[in-house]
């Protein structure tokens, strides 16, 4: 498979997650969390620890036949890893903006119908979902990393920011809090 750098670290592969079976979940695919972690934590190893959502999943305890929360994650990733899932408090659109500009990746939950249908791998959409963003350009958006892609052979694909931003902040609004639902693994050495 194709090796490629941004700024010299290595951009993973996608991960699918429906190969991801989860006792309970009735077939159902539930790990784009798990998935989306093992993309951040693969892109803040550069490549060194690099994982099927799968592994984080089998990670989470108590069991949960559903879709998992960053705290959850936080847990799976320093359990199957001993690194650290950073959980900003506070962060509205501007911080999570700054921190992708300097390449520095994250895990982002939104609302998966504030993308758009040409952007999205699956029509149905009104629902909670996750996916790993390596940086953004002004000029292209944000390479994004969606576990609902089958295609794990390429590095994620670009996505207009201004879709990322209301994919998030359509879940917050949802859930009532004024915050956005994202976390990172701090970036190891190369």
């Amino acid at each position: 498979m194709t090796t490629v750098l941004l700024a010299g670290r290595r951009l993973p592969h996608n991960d699918f997650e429906g190969d991801d079976w989860v006792p309970g979940s009735g077939g159902a695919w539930v790990t784009c969390t798990d998935s989306s972690l093992g993309r951040d934590i693969a892109y803040a190893t550069n490549g060194r620890v690099n994982r099927d959502g799968r592994t984080y999943r089998a990670a989470v305890h108590p069991h949960d036949p559903n879709g998992i929360t960053l705290p959850q994650a936080q847990q799976a990733c320093m359990t199957v890893t001993g690194l650290q899932l950073v959980i900003p408090p506070n962060w509205q659109w501007p911080e999570l903006l700054a921190h992708l500009k300097a390449c520095k990746g994250a895990v982002v939950q939104g609302w998966y119908s504030g993308i758009p249908r040409e952007y999205r791998f699956q029509a149905r959409a009104d629902f909670g979902h996750a996916l790993f963003i390596s940086h953004c350009s002004t000029t292209s958006g944000m390479r994004v990393w969606d576990a609902l892609d089958p295609n794990t052979t390429h590095h994620g694909s670009w996505i207009p920011a201004r879709y990322i931003r209301a994919f998030m902040e359509e879940l917050s609004r949802r859930q009532g809090v004024r915050s956005l639902y994202c976390g990172y693994v701090p970036l190891q050495h190369l």
